[in-house]
């Protein structure tokens, strides 16, 4: 018998195998790999600009900012070789970018709108995905702690001090948004952002040397910005009206290297305020703190949120919070690199663990439905867990959580996609909840509850 006739009889036995299989339901897809959405319908992407002429480019793609402004469009922020900006606009059912923002590379949960419809970006010369040279041998000790190599931190700070320093910028809509084309028809005044195009805003300066904006929030009356900076943890103000900085200090005493990403710094990556006016985040040793503008001042309270800690194993790290949302009530909801839900009623300190929907760490983004649910992104990046991110969601009427499984966007046969890492999470006016996928090649995701 020819070994050529004898190789290709092989291979039909096998595919007619196969195929029995498949028809007899003995292969089936990974449980992982499936969403437990019970209508696919309602979940929807979109590409950042027109496939093949000016979308984001991959490996800058990655979604690490949202925000829905007051004139209902959606507004991101990504991160990579290049940080860019880019828009949705729910009326057109489009997205197209907005330029890239010179040598940035990192808009991380750093976008707010002021009292008069401007938008501010935070941005940062590195990414944050990036790996960070470490130094060989790594020995030796802090005097206070000698749980913590001092190697590592060096390392850190020699890393950000070869790199530029974040940036705050302001971007005008009303000034550099023409009309978006409608059912394929362009206004006359309609130009299109190409990749290698700048972003239309105004660079106002940089809040602290050899530091990236690491978390943004605004105060209630839209007049002064509250950010945290990487890797120095420092909260900065920033005086609209004045157009100055004012720096408070560190926020966090301690370097501490929690993880899951354990060659970064833990420190907070969110900022939210109350209705008075006070600015939430996690300090030292996990604890809540606040700032008061009235007092002009850090206050640390005695409360601390939820986290995995063994006084067993001698540590002395401690979470930070990943992610903050309030409802319409005003309560706000938290998630912590432990991947812990709690509830902070700001007007009583009162914090309420609510539990932990995984086992993975890290609770990524989240935010509160028109329906009351608090909907939300669990499980780490791919350095620290072969798991993909999954989406839950937490009902505060019955206190239970519910695995929504994957993201998948099924439009076959057009198109068909399954999200794996998400970093951001916003509500629209409608009550769509939009996430920025945080992947090399990324895409805005979109979820009617």
């Amino acid at each position: 018998m020819p070994a050529q006739w004898s190789d290709s009889r092989t291979i039909t036995i096998i595919c007619t195998l196969f195929h029995v299989l498949l028809a007899q339901g003995s292969i089936s897809a990974q449980d992982w790999a499936l969403s437990n959405i019970q209508n696919l319908q309602r979940v929807d992407i979109r590409e950042l600009g027109y496939p093949q002429i000016n979308e984001v480019p991959e490996n800058s793609s990655a979604i690490t900012s949202l925000l829905t402004a007051s004139s209902g469009k959606i507004y991101g922020g990504t991160t990579g070789e290049n940080a860019y900006m880019f828009l949705f606009d729910p009326a057109t059912n489009k997205a197209h970018h907005l330029g890239k923002l010179g040598d940035q590379r990192t808009i991380h949960h750093a976008l707010v709108e002021d009292k008069n419809g401007f938008i501010y970006i935070g941005t940062g010369g590195v990414n944050m995905y990036e790996s960070i040279e470490l130094s060989d041998g790594g020995t030796g000790e802090y005097e206070k702690d000698r749980f913590i190599n001092p190697s590592l931190w060096e390392d850190i700070k020699r890393h950000f001090a070869g790199v530029p320093g974040g940036h705050l910028y302001r971007y005008d809509p009303n000034a550099s948004e023409r009309a978006a084309p409608v059912q394929g028809i362009f206004a006359a005044d309609y130009s299109v952002k190409f990749v290698g195009d700048e972003c239309n805003a105004v660079d106002l300066g940089m809040p602290l040397q050899n530091n990236m904006i690491y978390a943004m929030t605004i105060s209630p009356k839209g007049d002064e910005i509250y950010m945290l900076t990487y890797p120095d943890g420092h909260f900065i103000v920033y005086d609209i009206d004045e157009q100055k900085f004012e720096d408070k200090g560190e926020i966090d005493k301690e370097v501490v290297f929690h993880g899951p990403e354990r060659h970064w710094r833990s420190l907070p990556r969110a900022l939210v305020c109350d209705d008075s006016g006070r600015v939430f985040t996690s300090g030292t040793g996990g604890a809540i703190v606040y700032y008061d503008p009235a007092i002009d001042n850090i206050v640390t309270t005695s409360l601390t949120i939820p986290g995995e800690q063994y006084p067993i194993h001698r540590t002395s790290d401690f979470p930070v919070v990943e992610y903050f949302t309030r409802d319409n009530k005003g309560l706000i909801y938290g998630g912590t690199s432990d991947g812990y839900l709690f509830s902070l009623d700001p007007a009583t300190l009162k914090l309420v663990n609510l539990g932990k929907a995984r086992s993975a760490k890290r609770l990524r983004a989240l935010s509160v439905a028109k329906n009351g649910k608090v909907y939300f992104i669990a499980g780490e990046r791919p350095e620290t867990s072969p798991n993909p991110c999954q989406f839950y969601s937490y009902d505060p009427e019955t206190g239970g959580f519910e695995t929504l499984g994957l993201l998948v966007v099924d439009r076959s046969p057009h198109y068909y996609w399954r999200g794996y890492q998400f970093d951001s999470m916003t509500l629209g006016l409608d009550g769509t909840i939009y996430l920025g996928e945080s992947e090399r090649r990324s895409h805005l995701f979109l979820y009617i509850p």
